[in-house]
């Protein structure tokens, strides 16, 4: 009896531990200081969501969302470029143009919007977690990580996409548990309206022929960026490339992946070990990552075969979104807040103790203040590793556990007797 009552006081006081923390992270968030915890927390407020806020007045104003044209009017305190697919502004830019003509009330209003859902996103997490029946300790375990996870606070302050992508990735896959095929296409549909992170997972609405998911990325994300680009092409010529080199971020972009300390992407943990020592050992290392990434990705989504088992389709969906993330060369302290959702969903599904306490310290790790702090004291080229190392080091493992894990389903639709 004494030891069942410890248990649930020790529960309570980690659940009030990480609501703490996030009201914390609110208070934050409305008197904003700079925390020098991480670059991004000391950035412009709201610098992302300018670009999208100006993207949708231009969209409307018969103005080109993209390139030198784009900044001919400018409705927000300065010009931030805009990198997504032409169909955002009018899908998402629109309600935030209509609450505001100042931008800043708009980008506050899109705060509260983002915290709104989080806070749902939770209650989503609760109803996977119900559905598949998990213990309370990961209940406990995931509210913790949940509500203390520090990266969406750049991702908030910055007024950056990924975490409300992310959310709305989640979304798809809680309809997907309770057989609400439509919903969960239309939630992955406005997940890569806000930012195409989730791009991947068109392979598994197409391998489980959910119609109304491709009926409506052809409409959206194909015909009607074709048909964008096409107009204003007819009196701007570099409609299609200067859209193709903001989406591919072509260009010299050294300075943005190469030594950077905000930056915590494969490539980049590449070239902390290969830049210095040979930058043609670096090249060639930074695109066999890519080839065997897409590859292996490639390879993986041919062998695999949906027999009407969600948890199949829940790694696969989780694989898919990773793959891009993993793929990506300037992931910022932003990009980690994306990791909440993923090593939440892997909580859930995970079968014993070891891979729970795997997938969580892990998830703490990434949910953490990085070594910032420390780098800035020093500016050394040894503690800007480990500043990078910390970060890219936790998701090379968790996509790693992925991998192993979408190799034990491949083998189990060979060998039915497997177990994942």
């Amino acid at each position: 009896m004494i030891l069942r009552i410890l248990k649930i006081l020790i529960k309570v006081a980690i659940i009030s531990i990480a609501v703490v923390v996030f009201i914390f992270y609110l208070k934050f968030l409305l008197k904003p200081y700079c925390l020098k915890l991480g670059y991004t927390l000391c950035a412009a407020i709201g610098e992302d969501f300018f670009a999208l806020y100006q993207a949708t007045y231009n969209f409307f104003h018969n103005i080109f969302i993209y390139g030198e044209q784009a900044q001919t009017i400018l409705v927000t305190p300065y010009f931030v470029v805009f990198k997504y697919f032409p169909i955002t502004p009018l899908l998402i830019g629109w309600p935030f143009l209509l609450i505001s003509s100042q931008v800043e009330l708009a980008y506050h209003s899109y705060l509260l919007f983002v915290l709104l859902f989080y806070v749902l996103g939770f209650y989503a997490i609760y109803l996977i977690a119900k559905k598949f029946q998990v213990d309370n300790l990961t209940k406990v375990g995931i509210c913790f990580l949940w509500f203390t996870y520090f990266p969406i606070l750049s991702d908030l302050r910055m007024g950056q996409f990924n975490l409300i992508v992310s959310l709305f990735f989640l979304f798809s896959l809680v309809f997907l548990v309770y057989s609400k095929n439509i919903l969960s296409a239309l939630s992955w549909i406005i997940s890569l309206a806000l930012k195409p992170i989730a791009l991947l997972n068109i392979g598994y609405y197409f391998k489980t022929k959910n119609k109304t998911a491709l009926i409506l990325f052809l409409l959206f994300f194909v015909i009607f960026t074709i048909g964008y680009l096409g107009y204003h092409g007819l009196y701007y010529p570099k409609a299609f490339s200067d859209f193709f080199n903001l989406v591919f971020l072509s260009g010299n972009r050294t300075g943005w992946q190469i030594h950077y300390p905000d930056n915590f992407s494969i490539n980049s943990f590449l070239a902390e070990l290969l830049y210095d020592k040979s930058k043609v050992l670096f090249v060639l290392a930074s695109k066999l990552h890519i080839f065997l990434l897409f590859s292996v990705f490639l390879l993986f989504s041919f062998k695999l075969k949906f027999q009407q088992d969600i948890k199949t389709d829940f790694y696969y969906s989780l694989y898919a979104f990773t793959t891009m993330i993993m793929y990506h060369k300037e992931v910022w302290e932003s990009w980690l807040s994306v990791w909440v959702i993923i090593v939440s969903l892997l909580l859930i599904l995970a079968k014993n103790k070891k891979e729970k306490i795997f997938l969580f310290l892990n998830g703490l790790i990434l949910g953490t203040p990085s070594l910032f702090y420390f780098y800035e004291l020093n500016r050394s080229d040894f503690w800007r590793f480990l500043l990078i190392s910390e970060k890219s080091l936790p998701q090379i493992l968790i996509y790693g556990y992925l991998l192993y894990k979408i190799c034990i389903i491949i083998r189990q639709s060979i060998q039915p007797k497997a177990d994942i």
